[in-house]
């Protein structure tokens, strides 16, 4: 910006410069230096360390305490037993492998299709359109959706042509009562009429 101006008034021009150093203030140089060390402290094995080290030196200063030995001692006893951290715990914690992250839960509302056999979410199944069976019978007089002999809501008997299904042999029971497998998956049983629920 000065260039035009100190060739043209004086007869200068600058072609370049160097800087001979840059240097934060005291306060933040510490800032930084207490961050890079606190980020080192989150490899459990580092923490450790430090503790170890730290733990050390309390050790030499208790030893060299004007009060005695055995008052300093007594000291770092009571910080110890204060809540202090082992640092066998946390060297523990750094010896375990590192899971990788846990992939997301399945949705509560998976369902198993019955057109294709597919586990499906939402209301319909996205490899061949099925509609999501109702889980159930659905009563006649209310509409509520049941599980049982009788509607929760109105009270109405189950209809004798909405059969539930539960394995005879194991108990097992479909995620849709209405519908279920051909086979029981927990004991291997076919599914026939001694499985319906009376």
């Amino acid at each position: 910006m000065l260039s035009n101006k100190w060739r043209d008034l004086r007869g200068l021009e600058i072609v370049a410069f160097g800087v001979s150093s840059v240097k934060a203030s005291e306060e933040d140089e510490q800032m930084i230096k207490e961050l890079q060390r606190n980020a080192a402290f989150r490899d459990p094995n580092m923490a450790a360390a430090h503790l170890v080290g730290a733990q050390a030196a309390a050790m030499q200063d208790a030893a060299n305490n004007a009060g005695g030995a055995a008052m300093g001692f007594m000291g770092m006893n009571m910080a110890a037993q204060a809540g202090g951290v082992n640092a066998a715990n946390l060297y523990a914690m750094g010896s375990q492998p590192q899971a990788p992250a846990a992939p997301a839960a399945p949705a509560a509302d998976a369902w198993t299709c019955p057109g294709c056999g597919k586990k499906a979410f939402g209301k319909f199944c996205t490899e061949c359109g099925t509609k999501k069976p109702v889980d159930g019978w659905t009563c006649p007089s209310c509409g509520k959706v049941n599980k049982g002999k009788f509607c929760a809501e109105c009270g109405a008997k189950k209809p004798a042509d909405a059969p539930l299904y539960k394995c005879d042999k194991c108990g097992w029971e479909p995620e849709d009562p209405a519908h279920p497998p051909k086979f029981c998956p927990e004991c291997g049983d076919p599914f026939t009429e001694e499985d319906i629920v009376k």
